[in-house]
């Protein structure tokens, strides 16, 4: 049997699915990681992410961990400074 996760699970799960995917493709503060390069990250690691995708978006800009832009998500300087300590 599948196990269940709540929304809030999944949104959490999504938003350090995405942070991981900054951080495989060595994007730095203040670049963009575009959207035609995130999905497929997404597809094959959360395949349900079209789920919550925008809630987790949400929840990594009020984090300020990113910032939206319109062909991807920018990360920030907190964000940045977030995967550094996921190094430690």
């Amino acid at each position: 049997m599948t196990e269940l996760h709540s929304e809030s699970e999944n949104i959490e799960n999504l938003a350090q699915t995405i942070m991981a995917a900054f951080k495989a493709r060595n994007i730095q503060a203040g670049e963009v990681l575009q959207y035609q390069e995130l999905y497929p990250y997404l597809q094959e690691r959360y395949p349900k992410y079209k789920d919550v995708q925008k809630e987790a978006e949400h929840h990594l800009a009020k984090l300020a961990w990113v910032t939206p832009a319109p062909e991807g998500l920018m990360l920030t300087q907190v964000g940045e400074s977030s995967l550094a300590d996921t190094n430690e």
